[in-house]
């Protein structure tokens, strides 16, 4: 209990901070963070005010250990700046409540080390440890009004003094990665203390306006962590208005960027006559065709000034990420979100089609007053555009969840649009796949039948990109250079003679490079196209493709998907089983074990022919997939033996009986549930060279065996005669001799049991004939 209460760590940090130069320190931090966190006992420990020498070993101490550190803190040396910042964050979070309730003089001792012209690292770790003990205080009303009340301010001054400097010191600009640890600490603090940092608000707006959208008319190059960054920090300051208008400056805010957004594109598309017409009410403004576009401003409610196609499609885009961003932040309240407005936005940008052939560049769609360089400039930065408004449809469909059904329809044939002028992008590819698969989880199922059949470019995407990354796509075969065009020989160029070689099969194939997030995109939206979409509207030799994909790929989600969501035929038949496929490659999985032993394909077929099923349904293997599913009590691709053939069948009617299709069994007994019929038991005897058949009382039924082997030859089929009421042994006409047949007939041959009603004449011709 002693080594608990005292661990030796903590003799070790108090003997290390008095024992060491504040210079040999921070080679040493390591350590000391290490031993800090195995001292979580005796630093969440009430003590007393102040020590004394009849205090316990453990109060000494740790009030050793806050003495050195803040010694270190206002200390001249940065190395004991730095040292001492990283153990007031270790120890605060180890200590808890006792440690923050002693954190005052630490917290003034940080924000003067911001204020000072210490290292930039010093600084971000101060940062850093501000934001942490602010953000811990927060469960502690009383800590709340002694600490953080008083202290806050003074942290967002010297916060603001970094990203402005004043003019009469010679500091330079912040480097970006502190400007970006400013604003994640603000954003982070403006939601918990809304109300202390109302005052900065606006000062903090006018220093993020040059990092929230920028382009390259600015001739500078903003990271992109420090544009996110930004943005958060500029969708979290509606959090500072007063009571009540939090929610209202939220909307008013996106339905700025909307219009700015619009007024950006007619600058930018001015190059194409669009037939886009607006559903919110905007009117598109006048554009100036003798000089470039344009846009932006001075002002500093306005975006920076930007000029040229290529720098509008840049703004374009980072408003796009920008209300994609207001879209996944949280708010305090529940907010108005503008859907007629954002909607607007992704119909126009989705409407703009580029040429796809020299006709139509000439075409009256395009814009005689613009030069071909301006179009040129469109359409290279065209498909950056729609990426990010599908970027925007996923933040819309994460943010509104169900609610998003209603938009669903419009923004599948935007991103179809899209996707016919973008499928060669993998970045469009990964996004769309991504939007897709969030869509159909929606509204799949629901889906009419030409909505699916024009899903087909989708699906073609989605194999070959996993098949290309599996090293099954093939490769493009290359054309003939002695083929004449128009009559002429064509002209001679220089082709590689290694591709002329004659190569392997498996030359024919090439690998593809995707990336991780691609293909996982990719396998999701695989699996969701058999999970939520309706089979029957697939076409076959589509979602042929698809099965072939899952299996080459060995997506074990996709092919289990496909098995419990089979495509019936007109007859209501699942001709494609490929769970042998699914049990080869995944032996040892949990879900593919429970799917083995309980999916029947013999339970798919049509309601009004019970256990039927089609001969494709039975898979052909090798022999060795056959030895190791007969020792696995595996039925699929087994043989039908006519021993274990016993009959199924539903209560004989009045006239005749019908004999069943036949279907694979196991070699083992049948279970007897209430849903069969009791199986035929025939019992045959020698009785004067006549075989004699002795049938049970109950109804009695056939069962037909099919051969799976197309090129066997088929056995005669052997008939048996029996009268409709069974008082007496009756006997019926020969088959075959009793016992010594068994040379002539073998166990192998089906049988075809043909049970029918005899009149009266019937069986007094046979008895003649006997």
């Amino acid at each position: 209990m002693a080594l608990v209460s005292l661990p030796p760590e903590l003799r070790s940090i108090c003997r290390r901070l008095t024992s060491t130069k504040v210079e040999h320190l921070p080679p040493l931090l390591p350590i000391l963070l290490k031993d800090v966190a195995r001292c979580q006992e005796p630093l969440s420990r009430p003590l007393e005010p102040k020590a004394s020498e009849s205090s316990p070993e453990a109060a000494l101490l740790v009030h050793t250990l806050k003495t050195q550190i803040n010694t270190l803190l206002t200390g001249r040396t940065t190395q004991g700046h730095f040292v001492g910042a990283a153990l007031v964050k270790a120890v605060v979070e180890t200590g808890g409540w006792e440690s923050l309730r002693a954190s005052d003089p630490w917290v003034r001792g940080l924000i003067s080390i911001i204020k000072k012209k210490d290292p930039i690292v010093t600084k971000d770790l101060c940062i850093v440890t501000l934001t942490k003990i602010y953000t811990l205080m927060h469960e502690y009303p009383t800590l709340v009004r002694e600490i953080v009340t008083p202290t806050l301010p003074d942290f967002a001054n010297a916060c603001l003094q970094i990203l402005k400097p004043p003019v009469s010191s010679k500091v330079g600009k912040a480097p970006y990665s502190l400007i970006e640890t400013i604003f994640e600490a603000i954003s982070t603090l403006i939601s918990l203390h809304p109300t202390t940092l109302r005052q900065f608000s606006a000062k903090f707006r006018t220093e993020i306006r040059p990092f929230l959208v920028p382009t390259s008319s600015d001739n500078v190059l903003i990271p992109t962590p420090l544009q996110v960054s930004s943005r958060r920090l500029a969708v979290r300051l509606h959090m500072t208005t007063a009571k009540g208008g939090d929610s209202a400056d939220w909307t008013r805010y996106v339905e700025e960027l909307a219009k700015t957004l619009h007024s950006t594109a007619d600058q930018v598309f001015r190059a194409v006559r669009e037939t886009w017409e607006s559903t919110s009410g905007y009117k598109p403004q006048s554009v100036n065709f003798d000089v470039e576009p344009q846009g932006g401003g001075d002002d500093p409610s306005q975006l920076p000034r930007w000029v040229g196609v290529q720098a509008g499609g840049e703004r374009i885009i980072g408003l796009l990420d920008f209300i994609g961003e207001y879209l996944h932040c949280h708010t305090r309240v529940a907010v108005t979100v503008p859907l007629t407005a954002l909607v607007d936005l992704t119909s126009r940008i989705s409407s703009i089609r580029p040429p796809t052939s020299s006709k139509d560049k000439l075409d009256s769609g395009m814009n005689p007053a613009i030069g071909r360089e301006e179009r040129d400039e469109l359409w290279t930065v065209l498909a950056e555009i729609q990426v990010a408004a599908i970027k925007m449809h996923i933040s819309l469909i994460q943010r509104l969840e169900k609610n998003y059904i209603p938009l669903a329809q419009e923004s599948l044939d935007q991103t179809l649009r899209i996707l016919q002028f973008t499928y060669r992008l993998p970045q469009a590819r990964t996004i769309i796949f991504t939007l897709m698969k969030e869509m159909l989880r929606l509204c799949g199922p629901t889906l009419p039948k030409f909505t699916v059949e024009s899903l087909g470019l989708l699906m073609k995407c989605c194999c070959r990109d996993l098949l290309g990354a599996a090293g099954y796509l093939p490769k493009p075969k290359l054309q003939s250079s002695s083929t004449l065009q128009n009559g002429q020989k064509p002209k001679t160029i220089s082709q590689n003679a290694d591709a002329f070689l004659p190569g392997k099969s498996q030359d024919d194939m090439m690998s593809v490079s995707l990336s991780a997030e691609h293909l996982s995109a990719a396998e999701a939206l695989l699996t969701t196209l058999f999970n939520h979409l309706p089979q029957q509207h697939i076409p076959s030799s589509l979602r042929s493709q698809m099965i072939k994909t899952a299996i080459l790929s060995c997506n074990r989600d996709a092919q289990v998907a496909s098995i419990l969501h089979p495509a019936r035929d007109r007859s209501g038949r699942t001709p494609q089983v490929i769970l042998p496929y699914l049990t080869q490659q995944f032996p040892r999985d949990e879900s593919v074990e429970i799917l083995r032993f309980n999916f029947r394909p013999i339970a798919t077929g049509p309601t009004g022919e019970f256990m039927e099923t089609d001969d494709a349904m039975v898979m052909d293997e090798d022999e060795q997939t056959q030895t190791e599913s007969r020792s696995n009590g595996f039925s699929f691709g087994q043989g039908f033996d006519t021993e274990y053939s016993s009959a199924f069948a539903a209560p004989a009617p009045a006239a005749q009986f019908k004999a069943s299709s036949p279907i694979p069994m196991r070699s083992a007994e049948p279970v007897q549930t209430p849903f069969l019929a009791q199986p035929l038991e025939t019992k045959i005897q020698s009785v004067s060279e006549v075989t004699v058949v002795e049938p049970p009382s109950a109804s009695i039924s056939s069962l037909k065996r099919k051969n799976e082997d197309a090129s066997a030859e088929i056995s005669l089929s052997k008939r048996v005669e029996i009268e409709a009421t069974f008082p007496t042994t009756t006997p019926s006409a020969p088959v075959g001799k009793a016992h010594g047949g068994e040379d002539e007939s073998s166990d192998d041959e089906s049988v075809h049991l043909n049970m029918e009603l005899d009149s009266d004449d019937e069986d007094e011709d046979e008895d003649e004939d006997e």
